[in-house]
């Protein structure tokens, strides 16, 4: 990561600027911020699960609810956050999500009823993850890199599988050694802590310092395109600034005038669809195969553990090989992770469950750095909060389906294998979203 010159950074572009590119400092703090924001609340609450609801004497499908109505308020709210982020940049956002969250898993530490527990974490924790988590880091990433996207990206993705694999044990271990109220407690505290200088360091974008993506800088201004350029005949001279490197800028509404896109759309609900059932349930699917809730939290943690190196190899492999060749194999081993749990019985099968939901953890980064690749750094926000409102439909009604299933089946088996599909269905609709045709110059917007 060194602020060397690239050997092609294209016209006009001299390279990188010799001393250390800021871009690399704005990763590492939205890294920190990922790791223990997702890591103590995407990744952690789940193994809050059934200590909670067995303090509040609630069923599997009341706690289900709580995680739907959080992604019910993240589905309205992504398409407003994705706005203000290309509107008014991400460092506000962050500060505000980071800070916010945190005292919503403070208050929820001293939650007593049920409806405290929806009303805190639907309207607290999860407004703060929405706005300051999630897809506002890798927005502001997304911003600061072109060439070294997948690199960047990658590193983002993997620091949050990194908060599963180091935030989740300490979380069962104070589950256990102290109880989940102090637990919960502890960790809001750590949240606000690290969002503060979380918040000294982060930046919108390069072009708030006078920087440019990658570190690269103009080797002389920028000119109106000559007479000559505009009617379409040959230039007296080669034009100022041509990025031929960098990936076709799309608005919103020029992506979603794309086959592609509505192929991508469809791979991604359908994939956090399936894989935010299991994650929510996950402690209760490994405790319902035989293992106890310290055994439960090792295997968890193992899938989160394997997923940091998957997600930074696989995430950086996204931009040598095909991306969607990585996700139709990624999504198709969901599959059969759950198809194995529900045909087997044993600690191999868990053992495969495991392995195979790490890689669909770990190719998760390529699916955004596409997103980004094909589509550009302008709009990106914007087109993963449209993304969110459909995609966070899945997410209120699946892992609610699956508590369902829990409550008057006494098993998951049913809502696994008919979880399964969505996998398949995901790993198709991956395979066949091409590059889009850039737009017309003429069209773009910036």
């Amino acid at each position: 990561m060194q602020a060397t010159s690239e050997s092609n950074p294209g016209p006009g572009v001299s390279g990188r600027q010799s001393r250390f590119f800021y871009g690399w400092w704005v990763v590492a703090a939205a890294s920190i911020q990922g790791m223990v924001g997702n890591g103590a609340i995407s990744s952690g609450f789940p193994i809050f699960f059934q200590p909670i609801r067995a303090a509040l004497g609630i069923n599997y499908t009341q706690m289900s609810l709580v995680f739907g109505l959080a992604r019910a308020e993240g589905g309205m709210g992504g398409p407003l956050v994705g706005w203000l982020v290309d509107r008014y940049g991400s460092r506000p956002l962050i500060i505000f999500g980071g800070f916010f969250a945190a005292i919503g898993m403070i208050l929820l530490s001293q939650a007593t009823t049920y409806w405290q527990l929806v009303v805190i974490f639907v309207g607290v924790v999860s407004i703060g993850k929405t706005a300051g988590l999630g897809q506002t880091l890798m927005a502001t990433v997304n911003q600061w890199f072109i060439r070294r996207k997948a690199l960047a990206m990658s590193t983002l993705m993997t620091a949050f599988a990194g908060g599963g694999a180091i935030v989740v044990p300490l979380l069962g271990w104070g589950i256990a050694q102290l109880g989940w109220r102090e637990t919960m407690l502890y960790a809001g505290f750590f949240v606000g802590l690290v969002s503060l200088p979380v918040s000294l360091v982060i930046r919108s974008k390069p072009e708030d310092m006078g920087l440019l993506p990658d570190g690269d800088r103009v080797s002389r201004p920028a000119a109106a395109p000559s007479r000559s350029a505009r009617s379409g005949q040959p230039p007296d001279r080669a034009p100022d600034r041509v990025l031929d490197d960098q990936p076709a800028e799309f608005t919103v509404r020029q992506a979603l005038r794309t086959r592609t896109f509505w192929l991508i759309l469809l791979g991604v609900v359908t994939r956090v669809s399936a894989t935010n059932a299991v994650i929510v349930h996950l402690f209760p699917i490994l405790e319902d195969e035989g293992l106890g809730p310290q055994t439960a939290a090792f295997y968890a943690s193992l899938m989160f553990f394997l997923a940091i190196p998957l997600r930074f190899l696989l995430g950086v492999a996204g931009d040598k090989l095909a991306p969607r060749k990585l996700l139709f194999i990624g999504q198709n081993l969901g599959a059969v992770a759950l198809v194995t749990l529900v045909v087997t019985d044993s600690v191999v099968g868990v053992v495969i469950f495991v392995l195979c939901l790490a890689v669909v953890e770990g190719v998760t980064s390529v699916n955004w750095i596409m997103v980004g690749d094909y589509f550009g750094r302008r709009r990106f926000a914007s087109l993963m909060g449209f993304m969110s409102v459909f995609h966070n439909i899945g997410l209120i009604i699946f892992p609610i389906y699956a508590g369902w299933i829990r409550d008057t089946t006494g098993s998951y088996d049913v809502a696994l294998a008919t979880l399964a599909p969505l996998f398949v269905v995901s790993a198709f609709a991956f395979a066949l979203a091409r590059r889009p045709p850039p737009p017309r110059m003429s069209q773009q917007v910036s």
